[in-house]
């Protein structure tokens, strides 16, 4: 019998990136899922690189270990993917970090700059100045979530001048130098007193959930903005939709949505002052072949040698 892996992947993988894969497991025969192997096929594999359906893992007894090719893993710890609790899970956190805190910047200085605006002028063929745009120098900005993505993305606020406050799950003790000050979750109302910018990099879990309320959103300061990249469910979406049609808000970055995609008749597709991305900030096709599968190389050779993992996700936690 051959163990295998089983390799499902968003990206075309190239043959480079493959042999890789392959000359570190020369015990392991590659099974490329997007060929819709057999049952038979399937029975054998050992390994799962990549995302998939209770349908593909409950055709996998031989199953030890699962690599998820995202930072988030809802599908796999859902009691729907029945994953047993004997496989190890592992995630791709801290590949993604690079891609989506310049995704982030990008967003946060298009609202603040009023990109759109001048854009719809641009197809106007109007030459005006709209008397709008704002620094991010000297913005008071938050982060809610200060792994490996919100973490980068603060360094690059801090960099450009900007105060930056982070909010994490528990106390540490100590900050990175690029953070002018920590706060815990149970803190969240203080350091959204007097933020500009809210920045949101939070895996989809119980906890995270509605973070953003309406109650908290109504609370914001007047013109704040927020970016969102972790998953549409921290914030009140209802919400959101009516307190920036007030012209409360500043303006909305959103990469993620409730639900996924959003419905064509949504009113955040018509708003001057959102910005809706289609969950793509994690970049470009550098991601699956240098850090990504990258990551999973470095795994596999602890793997095989029968080295701990750098880190098992938390199936508690939620990542």
């Amino acid at each position: 019998m051959t163990k295998k892996i089983a390799i499902s992947s968003f990206w075309p993988l190239p043959q480079d990136v493959l042999a890789k894969i392959s000359s570190t497991a020369p015990g392991h025969e590659i099974l490329d899922l997007s060929t819709n192997p057999s049952e038979a096929e399937l029975q054998d594999c050992e390994i799962l690189f990549g995302n998939v359906g209770p349908d593909v893992v409950s055709k996998m007894p031989s199953l030890k270990w699962v690599h998820a090719q995202t930072a988030g893993v809802e599908g796999y710890i859902s009691p729907a993917m029945g994953l047993r609790e004997d496989i190890f899970l592992t995630n791709s956190s801290g590949a993604y970090g690079i891609s989506i805190a310049e995704h982030m910047l990008t967003v946060t200085l298009m609202l603040l700059r009023n990109a759109s605006g001048y854009v719809a002028q641009q197809q106007e063929h109007t030459w005006k100045f709209l008397d709008t745009a704002r620094n991010i120098h000297d913005c008071n900005v938050t982060v809610i979530g200060m792994g490996d993505i919100g973490g980068r993305y603060a360094s690059i606020c801090n960099a450009l001048g900007a105060t930056v406050s982070g909010i994490v799950r528990s106390k540490r003790n100590s900050k990175p130098a690029y953070v002018d000050k920590l706060f815990i979750t149970d803190e969240l109302d203080e350091a959204l007193a007097n933020a500009d910018i809210i920045a949101l990099a939070l895996p989809g879990t119980g906890e995270t959930a509605g973070i953003l309320s309406r109650q908290r959103l109504a609370n914001l300061k007047k013109g704040a903005v927020i970016i969102n990249v972790g998953r549409g469910s921290a914030i009140d979406q209802d919400a959101l939709i009516e307190i920036l049609a007030s012209g409360h808000l500043g303006g909305a970055g959103l990469d993620v949505t409730t639900p996924e995609p959003l419905p064509q008749d949504n009113p955040l597709w018509d708003m001057s002052n959102v910005i809706i991305t289609p969950h793509v900030s994690y970049g470009g096709r550098d991601n699956p072949s240098e850090l990504v599968v990258g990551k999973f190389v470095r795994y596999l050779e602890d793997y095989l040698n029968g080295k701990p993992f750098e880190r098992v996700v938390n199936r508690g936690a939620g990542y």
